[in-house]
């Protein structure tokens, strides 16, 4: 990443969810325990930063000692400096936990900022309601697809690649560029968590709409030419250009989330329907748009994706990659080699063909497990346990049905699409797939507006609620 790119997006994030923070933290759920599961993260890997002297940092991480004594000079002077002199010099040489402490001090600095953006974002949501952003998002998603497609359209050479963003810049380690994402996999990252929401928006509105009593197949006709019906159309043409932009990225990663996106949403209308009829309908509807999406898309090009040569040296390539990486995992059972030096370990645990050079372990599971060991792996699963048991407590106090449910839906099975495709891919380690994703899970966690007479606690004598 260029940063250029992601500083900016970083202040951006930093201010909006500190000023959210301050100014409404009495609004939203209860957040404590997910902001202290957060802050543990953040401590962890702030505790590979900590200098240590250079034996204790060589009775800690062996592997990193073994390392560094290999690949960094100044290291190998400092240690040759220490084993001559001695204490009597007055000056012990030290070293973090970490193998590339500048590196491990920017991850840091992106972990903090979108914690921070996380925690604002789900107070935002709560006060504002989920539809003030989800519609925005799909909006945006409909632009950025538009560009996508005519830029693959109009600017890909004979082999289908493009090898300039936006017709002028020329990414400095190439790539396949899709809008404006150099790896077309991000671009299917970021879309597989717009998409959901603009398929859940079109559900709660039609939802909606059919409780209206006698709304037989007349009225449904006539109700889409209503200033709501004509919305939910919107939304869902929407959704069907980021889907279809979403393909034409022949991304295979992309493609097996967007099913899973699929059969999870199919999971949830399907049981809802009250007869035989209308589940038959409901499956062959979804079964239908996801069949008309791929052939649109072009089922012969992504065959071919699926089936080229070029894939399977891909999937070896990973493959070797990660058997790299439990090499790494082993090295650094318990404090890692720290945050975001992936890379750097990699020059001396790589394997595999050194003329490329894997700076990402094509599993953000893996990678993280590499990077963070025990120290920043147990914090991270209290966390997603605390995640997901909040997530659980939204559903549970809410009514399922309205707008706040689907959208609920929508985000959540977004959430886990993207999590399906981290198990090969690394799209939310761009720091804009990240912050998306900050929003998403905020509106899987907030709590609707309608709610707050009900779920908050009464106001002590003497005092009003605010």
């Amino acid at each position: 990443m260029y940063p250029w790119a992601y500083t900016p997006l970083m202040l951006g994030c930093a201010v909006i969810g500190v000023t959210a923070i301050l100014a409404l933290w009495r609004r939203g759920p209860p957040v404590g325990a997910l902001a202290a599961g957060l802050s543990a993260i953040a401590i962890a890997a702030a505790l590979q930063l900590v200098p240590l002297s250079i034996d204790t940092f060589a009775r800690l991480s062996p592997a990193g000692d073994a390392f560094l004594r290999s690949y960094e000079l100044s290291y190998q002077h400092a240690r040759a400096q220490e084993a001559a002199e001695g204490p009597a010099s007055g000056q012990s040489a030290s070293h973090p936990l970490s193998i590339a402490p500048d590196k491990t001090q920017l991850g840091l600095a992106l972990l903090v900022t979108f914690a921070v953006f996380l925690v604002g974002m789900i107070r935002i949501v709560s006060a504002e309601g989920a539809l003030a952003f989800a519609r925005p998002l799909v909006v945006f998603g409909f632009v950025l697809a538009l560009i996508g497609i005519g830029q693959s359209a109009l600017l890909s050479n004979k082999d289908g690649i493009v090898e300039k963003i936006y017709a002028f810049w020329q990414p400095r380690q190439g790539g396949n560029p899709f809008g404006p994402f150099v790896n077309r996999n991000h671009f299917a990252g970021w879309a597989i968590m717009v998409l959901p929401l603009a398929i859940s928006s079109a559900c709660a509105a039609w939802e909606q709409a059919k409780k209206t009593p006698g709304f037989d197949f007349r009225d449904r006709v006539s109700w889409l030419s209503t200033p709501r019906g004509a919305a939910m159309l919107l939304v869902a043409f929407a959704g069907s250009v980021i889907g279809l932009a979403l393909l034409m990225t022949q991304s295979r990663s992309g493609l097996a989330a967007f099913t899973t996106a699929t059969l999870m949403f199919a999971w949830v209308l399907v049981p809802r329907q009250t007869s035989k009829r209308g589940k038959v309908v409901a499956a062959m509807l979804i079964a239908t748009l996801f069949i008309g999406a791929t052939t649109w898309a072009g089922l012969d090009r992504i065959a071919r994706r699926l089936s080229s040569q070029r894939s399977d040296t891909s999937t070896t390539a990973r493959l070797g990659a990660w058997s790299d990486t439990l090499r790494i995992i082993e090295a650094f059972p318990v404090t890692g080699s720290g945050l975001n030096t992936y890379g750097t370990a990699m020059m001396a645990y790589q394997t595999g063909d050194r003329r490329l050079h894997f700076q990402e372990a094509h599993n953000d599971y893996l990678q993280l497990a590499a990077e963070g060991g025990m120290l920043i792996g147990v914090p991270l699963l209290f966390t997603l346990a605390i995640f997901a048991r909040d997530v659980r407590r939204r559903f549970r106090e809410a009514p399922k049905e309205g707008t706040s449910y689907w959208l609920r839906v929508g985000a959540v099975v977004g959430l886990l699409a993207v999590a399906m495709q981290s198990l090969v891919e690394f799209s939310l380690q761009m720091p804009g797939n990240a912050a998306l994703f900050a929003v998403v899970a905020a509106i899987a966690l907030h709590r609707s507006p309608n709610l707050w007479p009900a779920v908050e606690p009464a106001a002590p004598p003497g005092r009003t609620p605010a």
